[in-house]
This record gives C-alpha cells, structure tokens and sequence, in this order.
C-alpha cells in the first residue's frame, strides 16, 4: 500500500512539475518525510527529482540558458563544502515547515527586490541560496522563483533553466546525504533499493513528458498565474503539516540534527 502510494504520488507530481516548473517536488518530499526516515526519504525525493528535472530538461533543451551556469555552479560548490564540512541536517517536521515558509518568500518580499538571474552575480547568490535550501529543508522550488521574478526569460527558458539548476541540487543532495548516512553509520528503508528506484524513476519519466506536453497548451500569463496559487496552496499545506508534526511528536527520526 505505501509502495503504490508512492508511485502514485511520484507520477502525479512529474506531471505538476512538467507543467509549472515547480509544486511537484515539494508535494513529493512532503509524503516520502512522512512517510520514511529523513535520510532516505532525502535519497529518494533527490533521485526522483534528478530523473524529473534532468528529463525536463532534455525535452525542451532547446530553451536552456547554459550561460547562466558557471556561476550558478561556483554557488554550488560554496555550499557543498560548507555542509560537508559541518554535517547539518533536520528533522522531518522542521523540514515541512522550511518548505512552507520557503513557499511563501515570492509573495512576502517586496518585488522591487526580485532579483534577475540573467545577471552574473546574482547566479552566483542563487546558486548559493538555492543549493542550501536543497540541502536543509530537500526542496527549492519557491526559493528559485525569487531569483525569476525580473527577468525577461519565457515560460519555456524559465522551466528549462529551473530544471537543470534543481537537477544539478539534487545530485549534491543525494551525494550529501549518502554520505552522511553512512559516515553515521544509519540504515536506509529497503524501498531505497535497486529495483523499486528503477521503477518509481521510469514514473517520474513518464509523468514529466505528460507535463511538458501539457506546458506547450497553456499561455505565458496562465503559466504564471497557475504556478504561483499552486505553490501558495500546497507551501500552506505542508507548513501546517510540520506545525501539527513538531506540536503533538509525529515525526521521523532525524539522521543528525539539533532541530
């Protein structure tokens, strides 16, 4: 039940993904910390993620914004080292509600204070805000929209671009947290396994080309609309979660973590 529940929810994020370039991931780490321990269900969420971004990506390539990389990537590397060298991490409650706040920041910053990622420096301040929201609370979604909100890319570069940068965050997480698992000497839930990571990522592959099949039937303005009510809506949601999770003791256990 909880497998099929899983693959449920991989597909049905994919698809949400593909069409607004975000939402879907958040959702997705939503269930698996709930659901398993918080380092597998890091590992998990970043490979599904990897698989949804990277094929996002490859299905509309022609927009990607390979410019904005190399400084994107600097960022990247700034926080990799830093967490590999302090072992953070939290519990699956205050991940939830890091998701949440994260999901309001588009809407709670003033706007003349969006910041354009077609400019260098700020790939470089994205690369290292983002990354570290990936690897604290597994998800950045919302947080990358910031670093959108004044430029002048379409719905096709933004989800192209948003794709390959997440892709890239992921990896770093999942690589961080295998580490970490292991230099804690934790176990990982057997759903993190071979075979059952195999077909939850061939999901993730059909629900994003669903996605961005629909992505090419809707307008710029509707884009737009939908993804930042989407994200408003499940962020909520999901903060709530933690609340209720961290006021009454319904959590996993954390992997290393004084939160």
């Amino acid at each position: 039940m909880l497998a099929g529940l899983i693959i449920g929810g991989v597909f049905v994020t994919s698809v949400m993904s593909g069409l607004a370039g975000m939402a879907g991931g958040v959702v997705l780490l939503a269930l698996l910390v709930v659901t398993l321990p918080t380092s597998s269900a890091m590992i998990m969420h970043g490979m599904i993620q990897t698989m949804a971004n990277g094929s996002r990506v490859w299905f509309i390539r022609e927009h990607m914004q390979w410019h904005l990389m190399p400084m994107y990537f600097l960022g990247v590397a700034l926080v990799g080292t830093l967490f590999w060298l302090t072992q953070l991490s939290w519990s699956a409650p205050v991940i939830l509600i890091a998701i949440g706040l994260i999901a309001w920041l588009p809407v709670l910053l003033p706007r003349r204070i969006g910041l354009d990622i077609t400019r260098q420096p700020i790939a470089l301040l994205c690369g290292i805000v983002v990354t570290a929201a990936q690897l604290l609370a597994g998800t950045s979604g919302p947080l990358l929209d910031v670093f959108y909100l004044k430029s002048n890319l379409n719905r096709f570069e933004v989800v192209a671009t948003k794709a390959f940068t997440q892709a890239v965050g992921h990896i770093v997480k999942v690589g961080y947290f295998i580490w970490l698992t292991t230099v804690l000497e934790q176990e990982l839930h057997e759903f993190v396994a071979f075979g059952f990571l195999v077909l939850v990522l061939v999901v993730a592959l059909l629900g994003t080309k669903l996605g961005t099949y629909l992505l090419r039937r809707i307008n710029e303005v509707a884009f737009r609309k939908m993804s930042t009510v989407l994200i408003l809506v499940l962020g909520t949601v999901v903060g709530i979660g933690g609340i209720i999770q961290l006021t009454t003791g319904l959590a996993t256990t954390p992997l290393n973590s004084a939160f």
